[in-house]
């Protein structure tokens, strides 16, 4: 039944997608083979809030046994996203009028189900604050196919971006194609440094959220270098007091592409996701966000 709801959905917005910008799109489209997604549209939007039914289901979430949901935190949010938390927990008292979130990415953000979906969770729950009026969150994405930190440090727009939109969160989305190719520790480690030591020219007062890259293949078998990756930004992260939310983990650890591939979840690469695949990432980073939102309001941040 959830599966037939599901595919009534999806057919309701790629229908959508159709009559809005005439998208080359159908059931059996991956969604690496799309050259572009519409980001930021109406349709989105309304799937969003559509499926968004199902990802809160108890039932629906609790047949994925392979989902690790008790490690669904972010890491140092204590210290990380304190101010952060503290302007959220203002927008929603009806002291401040505006939060703003800005996501880097990769392919994995560029279509607009992950970051839609997470937003729209957020606007659900900050919409209206205890004043009874409706404040702004701001939560805009920007992402480039292939992205990773080195080629992503002379895309001057993103940076521009980022001091233009003078987020209160910063949220980075890199590291899938880091670990591709030719892994080199030291190597990535600059990249990195160098990537980092140019958006905190860019990022003001903004605190910074890494979300490290989901699980994957390379050359048909497990990409062990998706850790080695995920283990210098955690390493940045800590040195530089930053938040971080490891993805691999809460998909389900090693290896856990293959039964996200199994549940139509990921891309036939193993290294992409289908659409309800990174509906249900955003949804779990929503989560995950909210964890240490609500942690932080009962005095334990």
């Amino acid at each position: 039944m959830i599966q037939k709801i599901i595919i009534i959905l999806l057919s309701i917005a790629l229908s959508c997608f159709a009559y809005a910008d005439s998208l080359p799109i159908d059931l059996d489209t991956e969604i690496e083979q799309v050259p572009e997604f519409p980001i930021e549209v109406d349709a989105l939007e309304e799937f969003i809030q559509s499926y968004y039914t199902l990802l809160e289901s108890d039932e629906y979430l609790k047949s994925f046994k392979f989902l690790q949901t008790e490690r669904n935190t972010i890491q140092n949010a204590a210290g990380g996203l304190n101010s952060f938390f503290y302007k959220l927990l203002e927008l929603r008292s009806g002291l401040r009028d505006q939060v703003t979130i800005f996501q880097i990415g990769d392919s994995h953000i560029k279509p607009g189900f992950f970051s839609t979906t997470a937003r729209s969770a957020l606007l659900k729950y900050f919409g209206v604050n205890y004043t009874g009026s409706s404040p702004t969150l701001q939560y805009q994405f920007l992402a480039v196919n292939g992205g990773s930190f080195q080629n992503l440090l002379a895309n001057d727009a993103i940076f521009n971006r980022c001091r233009e939109l003078a987020p209160d969160l910063v949220v980075i989305s890199l590291g899938t194609n880091d670990a591709q190719g030719n892994y080199n520790a030291a190597r990535f480690r600059k990249e990195l440094q160098a990537f980092m030591g140019k958006l905190e020219l860019f990022q003001g007062q903004a605190d910074i959220l890494f979300t490290l890259p989901p699980d994957t293949n390379k050359r048909g078998k497990h990409n062990a270098d998706v850790a080695k990756v995920s283990e210098e930004i955690m390493d940045y992260a800590r040195d530089k007091g930053y938040a971080w939310w490891n993805l691999a983990e809460v998909m389900g650890g090693k290896s856990s592409i293959g039964k996200w591939r199994a549940q139509d979840f990921a891309s036939k690469d193993l290294i992409h996701f289908s659409p309800k695949g990174y509906m249900l990432q955003g949804h779990l980073f929503y989560h995950a966000l909210m964890k240490g939102y609500k942690n932080f309001t009962e005095g334990g941040g």
